[in-house]
């Protein structure tokens, strides 16, 4: 059986994972495939209850004697590995010579930093990028000016089946054509020559977005960043170190 201080190592560790990325992926399909729904617009939620699906499912697998098998196999693996490091603790103190580390072992430390080292640094953006994505438009409207533009063209998103639509309007001081991002949240939807608030970002000129739009961050987003914070450092420095 697992023990509580078992971090999974081996196939184990692979067979969570997999069933992490399949849980997760599952709930997305079947949001894309019942769209609209509130798993397609929120795939954040599929894999915070992919995460949580992998604790009963752990729990569901160690019934089984294969689960316990994998287990007992690494143990016995690691058991073997202690004792010969303990041997050659022993043969270098007597003969004074270091440790050295085989090809293939040292590939497998650089695969998994290489692997694991990413994954724990990127999960620490997770937060603190996410929410500043999207409070970004947030602060961008309220910083202004806010300013007027016509409606040139109004297009079905050709990828959606929401009915969800392309806005572009002509860009004040050259007229290009750009697209508005929130074009699609505005209520009621504008038409071909309507005139519509937008903020230009200043530092992309080509990304108009919609003043009218509440681009405020839901409440639900901070701890749901934090649980995949956490849960991706984990995985990262498992995958690195452990």
């Amino acid at each position: 059986m697992s023990t509580p201080d078992d971090d999974l190592h081996g196939w184990q560790a692979v067979f969570l994972l997999v069933f992490f990325g399949a849980a997760g992926g599952g709930l997305y399909l079947v949001g894309w495939l019942t769209r609209p729904s509130f798993l397609y617009d929120n795939p954040l939620v599929c894999a915070a209850i992919a995460g949580g699906a992998c604790f009963p499912a752990r729990w569901l697998a160690e019934r089984f004697a294969w689960w316990n098998r994998l287990e007992q196999r690494r143990q016995a693996r690691r058991d073997r590995l202690l004792k010969r490091a303990l041997a050659d603790a022993r043969h270098r103190a007597r003969t004074g010579s270091r440790r050295r580390i085989g090809w293939a072992e040292g590939l497998i430390r650089a695969g998994r930093i290489l692997v694991g080292v990413p994954i724990a640094l990127g999960s620490l953006a997770i937060v603190p990028l996410g929410i500043a994505a999207g409070n970004d438009n947030q602060q961008l409207v309220a910083d202004g000016p806010v300013q007027q533009a016509v409606v040139v063209s109004v297009e079905e998103d050709k990828w959606s089946k929401y009915d969800d639509v392309i806005v572009k309007v002509a860009r004040p001081g050259d007229g290009v054509p750009v697209e508005v991002d929130g074009g699609n949240d505005l209520d009621p939807r504008p038409a071909v020559g309507d005139t519509i608030d937008i903020v230009v970002d200043p530092g992309d000129p080509g990304y108009p977005v919609a003043a009218a739009v509440d681009w405020s961050t839901p409440w639900w987003a901070w701890p749901l960043g934090i649980v995949l914070t956490l849960l991706c450092l984990w995985m990262g420095v498992a995958i690195a170190f452990g």
